[in-house]
Formats: C-alpha cells, sequence, structure tokens
C-alpha cells in the first residue's frame, strides 16, 4: 500500500496550476441579455425581463414596482436560502460535470481539475471519474457510505494499476491536504447547507451584507441563466480569510450549482461547479459497487 500513499491526494488535489486570478468578477452576461443591477439589501432592485426563449420564472417575471424574489432575498436571505433547499427534497440523484478550483494555504495558484459525477443521497454514494486536470494517476474514486468499511476506493492507471484497488480514509490528513471539505461531504445540497449554516451564524452578530445580483447568463454552466446572490463583508465562521461568498442558483430547482468564494483582497479561494446537471437519473446500484471498477 505504501505504493498508493499519495494517490487520493494526486487525483482530487494536486492539478494544473493556473495563474490565481488577482480580483474576481461576475462575467457580464455574454449573450447581451438583461442583467440585474446588484440590488443591496435595503433598496429596490431593477425589475428584469425573462430571457428570449426561456419560461418566465418567479424569479424573472416583471414587477411594476419591486421582483418579489428579489425582495424576498433582500429582506430574508437566509429564509430564502432554506427555501431553495425545501425545493430539492425530490431529488434521489444526479450525474454532472463537477469543476473544482482551490487554492491550497501558502499557495499561490488555483488548483484545478474536472470530474463526472454519479451522485446518490440516499444511502449516500459519489463516483468521479477524472477527465481533467489532476495528475493523472487514477481513473476514478468510489466512496459509498457504510461499504469497504468506509474507505475511499481508488482505480489507478499507468503502472500504478498493477497494485490494484487502494483503498483510504476519507478524513486521512493527507488526503484532506488542500481540500476544503472530504469527499464524504460532497454534494449540491450539502454545499448550500452549509451555506445556510455559515450565513445563519453570521446573522446572530449582525445584519448580513447581501446583494442580489438576478438572473445571470453563467459562461462557466455553459451559458445557463442562474439566480445570482452575494454575502460579503465579516469573515466566514469556519474561515476568516473568506470575506466574500457568491452562488448560483438554478431558478427552477432551487439547487446550488456554482459557488465562489474570495478572500479581502478579492482573489479567488475556491470556486465549484456542476454542469450539466441531470437530476434523478436512472443509476444501477452496480455503479457504486468496487467490482464496476475497472
Amino acid at each position: 500500500m505504501l505504493l498508493f500513499s499519495g494517490l487520493a491526494i494526486l487525483v482530487l488535489v494536486a492539478g494544473c496550476g493556473d495563474p490565481l486570478p488577482q480580483k474576481a468578477t461576475l462575467l457580464p452576461d455574454s449573450e447581451g441579455l438583461p442583467v440585474a443591477g446588484g440590488a443591496v439589501a435595503g433598496q429596490n432592485p431593477p425589475a428584469e425581463a425573462p430571457p428570449a426563449g426561456e419560461p418566465a420564472f418567479q424569479a424573472d417575471k416583471p414587477a411594476s414596482v419591486v421582483d418579489p424574489e428579489a425582495q424576498a432575498f433582500l429582506n430574508d436571505p437566509v429564509g430564502w436560502l432554506k427555501e431553495c433547499l425545501k425545493r430539492q427534497a425530490d431529488v434521489q440523484g444526479y450525474t454532472c460535470v463537477f469543476t473544482r478550483k482551490e487554492r491550497p494555504k501558502a499557495h499561490n495558484h488555483l488548483h484545478v481539475s474536472t470530474m463526472d459525477v454519479e451522485y446518490r443521497d440516499k444511502p449516500f454514494a459519489v463516483r468521479m471519474r477524472l477527465v481533467k486536470g489532476g495528475s493523472r494517476m487514477a481513473k476514478e474514486v468510489l466512496y459509498a457510505d457504510g461499504e469497504n468499511k468506509n474507505q475511499m476506493v481508488i482505480l489507478p492507471v499507468g503502472v500504478l494499476a498493477w497494485g490494484g484497488l487502494a483503498y483510504r480514509n476519507p478524513l486521512d490528513p493527507e488526503v484532506m491536504e488542500g481540500h476544503r471539505n472530504p469527499i464524504t461531504k460532497f454534494g449540491l445540497r450539502q454545499t448550500l447547507e452549509r451555506t445556510v449554516a455559515d450565513w445563519e451564524k453570521l446573522q446572530k452578530n449582525a445584519p448580513l451584507q447581501v446583494r442580489w445580483l438576478g438572473l445571470q447568463a453563467t459562461p462557466e454552466l455553459d451559458g445557463m441563466h442562474c439566480l445570482v446572490v452575494n454575502r460579503e463583508g465579516a469573515p466566514d465562521p469556519d474561515d476568516p480569510a473568506i470575506r466574500s461568498e457568491t452562488i448560483w442558483i438554478h431558478p427552477k430547482t432551487g439547487q446550488l450549482v456554482g459557488n465562489r468564494l474570495m478572500d479581502a483582497k478579492g482573489a479567488v479561494v475556491a470556486e465549484y461547479w456542476y454542469n450539466k446537471l441531470v437530476n434523478n437519473p436512472k443509476i444501477s446500484p452496480d455503479r457504486y459497487k468496487i467490482s464496476t471498477l475497472k
């Protein structure tokens, strides 16, 4: 097993070193569609027109005075996010293309990797196949709650494959190096739940500084229109280096499909994108068995 001592890190942590942006800003609507002007809590957000060819969701229906969805968020940001969580109650699993960008502490570059993901909610299971970035020393990673002694199972490639599958504790410090969360905490709902918990902690001490950035076409999600909201100002309760969080919400399902964390200088600390999302697909239970890792 010594042959695989750093393998879990290589597949999910080590990646191509993209230069760290000095300042991260929201990209303009690449299709020239109407974009909200960035309403701030306490101000009336501008009315928005629905993008051409798309249904008029409640979030982007024109309003004579105030967009009700924007006002709901500005009046109660945490409550609005909790309503988004409630709308996901019938999601039992999904597939997506997951892009992870993280800057480990004491590093000046973002580590980037893209993976095809198959996710099951109950019992929790996730399977990731490396598509781009990473070390290219592992092909797939599987974790299924209650299976394989709750170990993460790794399928190596190349000469490392001669040793067969590798097993690692997902919470091993070596595995967690450079990661903000373990594979056991992966998921769109779980990420939004952490955001809600953090915002609730901050709200107890002072009013949240939030912005409603409205319905925007998102280049990182192939131009998909998302509701974009932002919290800034106070340090994150779990990581004081984080001073700003922007999240992208799917306007129909309420799922968090994008998340960007920035420090006080406006540099990206982490980004997560869940592209090509398909909810409740037909996935054989065998996909979460190690017998299919080959």
